[in-house]
């Protein structure tokens, strides 16, 4: 999870290449009569697995940070190859066509969002130009090309991916290609094999295709206009001026731009220049009042990944938004339509969807402190950002940028800290808990769970604890964190940057017992347990002058503590039992004394039978979710110096509207 507040600073430095046309260069560069170098290549991970998927049809690709050198395809494999193509359905679409044309056999697969993405819109003309593709159980489909003649066909759907399958398969097709469109789609790669030298041209609204290889190519990739809208999203909402350079200005790619225009944007395009036959120039931000949209279906066409965001905007823009034919939004990585409606509802404002068209009614006023599920989605993660900033706080539960854009917090200049738990993390509060708190205290954060085996070497414990700001540290590693830092302390669960390894276990169960009023100073108590935990809050209550009698299921484990802390071996007419250890056998057989006027239940999820036997008696009952809040809101101040306001009962109610959401 990330959280977010409303601090960012806009730079035109930032590098993030258009990933259309990385995609696209790589490809073409495979096909080309020599050796080709790019430079500002996207390294996302779509991106990543075109390179993947090319590699295995034979061509060898050489990576320096963000340049490539490519040297093209020189032998077609002759054994069936795999080609895996994660989430990115630009890579399955365009390798098909390029597999089809060269003559290769290949399987294609995809990760589980992918798998469920329609593919038959590229099998029905890829096979009118002769491949032979089939379906088959456990993959996308499996493509055998080669011998491909022209043919002509009319778009039934409007996909520039489906229009470049089809026109680099056209590439190696004996006689004349035509692919008709209803309605222009982005054409970079027309515009790029055309730069290149291959028989490429178009007619009308159509793309004609003849026999023909392009030349190699040293290029630098332009900035990718669907990356920079989120920043420019940002300055219009927050009224911030900006300018971002070298952006790549394709009419296609522009729907976003003009929209905004239309409706009250100062956006101007300066600097205007063409490189591989694409119009380059940079975008200047100067404010603007913006009026509710009206976006055409030909505006979604030329702007289908930015609708989302549009949406988003909406949010915040008082009236009726009318978004026109957005149905191939329901086929993304996710259902995008689907997730609009639901980011509408969490930020308290009205979006509805007739099978066409995507309504969304606003009020002008987004609530701070909201969660935003990204439903596993790039875009969806990167709108719920601009949500979470532009509203003053917010936060999101997850962060694929690294999908399109691995720079994209850097682009907005937020820099999170990094926060997180190690240890057995399956049903840990703790994201949400350190979010709540980063969201009350305007902290900016990153805060993730890090599951690892109990026989983790050290090696692997140091190197995670490296690469975190502050981490919270859970069973089975307090101890052997502990000895690993050399902590002070027998058993630590809080480590970070600039901080002396800890425990606040024992401060989080003082908290929660004296905030609901609880007298345990210089009382008898028993504990149940003989962990970390357990430890911790023991030294903790010796300071409150408490005597206490340790029970265990396993007698060695609760001498050993006895021994250790100077403990009498019994304490007679306990006033408090406080249970340190999940549903067992033990905490079954274990009666409350008569004598007994509270309890503390560290597991807060499950049955125990402590707390059913306390609340049968009318005796006082302390939650471990109390201790969780006040341990968890120790740790977070000595992660960022920022003092934390006790509000449980507003962190309740997140809680709530959290699992509700």
């Amino acid at each position: 999870m990330i959280a977010f507040n409303d601090k960012f600073h806009l730079t035109s430095d930032v590098r993030c290449s258009d990933k259309s046309l990385t995609h696209r260069a790589f490809i073409v560069a495979a096909i080309a009569d020599g050796v080709s170098h790019i430079d500002n290549i996207s390294v996302s991970r779509d991106i990543l697995a075109t390179i993947e998927a090319l590699r295995a049809l034979g061509a060898v690709i050489e990576l320096n940070g963000n340049r490539a050198t490519v040297t093209p395809i020189r032998e077609v494999p002759s054994e069936e190859v795999s080609v895996f193509c994660g989430g990115s359905g630009t890579t399955a679409r365009l390798i098909a066509g390029l597999t089809a044309g060269i003559g290769a056999k290949a399987r294609f697969f995809g990760d589980a969002s992918l798998s469920a993405r329609p593919m038959q819109r590229i099998v029905e003309p890829l096979r009118a130009l002769g491949a032979d593709i089939v379906f088959e159980r456990g993959c996308l489909f499996v493509c055998r090309g080669g011998s491909l003649r022209g043919a002509d066909w009319q778009a039934r759907v409007n996909s520039a991916q489906v229009k470049s399958a089809v026109v680099l398969a056209g590439l190696f097709a004996e006689g004349t290609t035509r692919y008709e469109e209803k309605m222009p789609t982005r054409d970079h790669t027309e515009i790029m094999l055309d730069a290149l030298g291959a028989n490429v041209h178009t007619d009308g609204g159509a793309v004609v295709v003849r026999k023909s290889r392009p030349r190699s190519f040293d290029t630098v990739l332009p900035n990718d206009p669907s990356a920079v809208a989120y920043s420019v999203a940002l300055a219009l909402l927050k009224g911030k001026q900006a300018v971002f350079v070298d952006v790549l200005l394709n009419p296609t790619r522009l729907g976003f731009y003009d929209v905004l225009k239309r409706s009250g944007a100062d956006i101007s395009f300066t600097h205007l220049r063409t490189v591989m036959g694409e119009r380059i120039g940079d975008i200047t931000v100067n404010g603007g009042t913006l009026s509710p949209f009206d976006v055409s279906e030909e505006e979604v066409v030329r702007g289908i990944d930015e609708v989302p965001l549009l949406a988003a905007m909406s949010f915040f823009i008082k009236g009726k938004h009318t978004f026109r034919g957005v149905a191939e939004l329901a086929h993304k990585e996710c259902n995008r339509i689907d997730a609009v409606i639901r980011l509408a509802a969490i930020c308290r404002q009205s979006a509805s969807f007739d099978g066409a068209d995507l309504t969304v009614t606003s009020c002008g006023n987004v609530p701070r402190g909201r969660r935003f599920p990204t439903f596993g989605d790039h875009r969806i993660a990167m709108c719920g950002t601009v949500l979470s900033v532009a509203s003053g706080c917010g936060c999101i539960d997850d962060a694929p940028f690294d999908v399109s854009h691995p720079d994209f917090l850097s682009a907005l200049g937020i820099s999170p800290l990094r926060l997180g738990l190690i240890g057995s993390c399956a049903e840990s509060v703790s994201p949400r808990l350190q979010t709540y708190l980063a969201m009350q205290a305007g902290v900016c954060c990153s805060y993730v769970t890090v599951t690892l085996n109990e026989d983790a070497s050290d090696a692997q414990l140091s190197e995670i604890i490296d690469r975190f700001d502050g981490l919270n540290v859970t069973m089975p590693f307090k101890t052997r964190v502990a000895k690993l830092l050399h902590a002070d302390v027998p058993s630590v669960n809080t480590v970070g940057k600039g901080i002396s390894p800890c425990s606040t276990d024992g401060y989080g169960l003082i908290h929660s017992l004296m905030r609901r009023g609880v007298r345990f100073a210089d009382s008898p108590l028993w504990i149940v347990g003989a962990g970390g935990a357990a430890e911790a809050c023991i030294r903790e209550l010796l300071g409150y002058g408490c005597k206490l009698q340790i029970l265990n299921r396993t007698a060695a484990n609760a001498r050993a503590l006895r021994d250790k802390y100077d403990l009498p071996e019994r304490v007679a007419d306990p006033v408090g039992v406080l249970t340190f250890i999940p549903e067992c056998d033990f905490e079954k057989s274990l009666i409350l004394p008569d004598s007994c006027r509270f309890v503390f239940i560290a597991a807060y999820k499950g049955y125990s039978n402590i707390r059913a036997q306390a609340r049968s008696r009318g005796i006082a009952v302390v939650d471990g979710l109390e201790m969780n809040y006040a341990q968890g809101a120790a740790s977070f101040s000595l992660w960022t110096g920022t003092p934390v306001q006790d509000d449980y009962e507003g962190y309740l109610q997140y809680v709530g509207e959290f699992d509700y959401i």
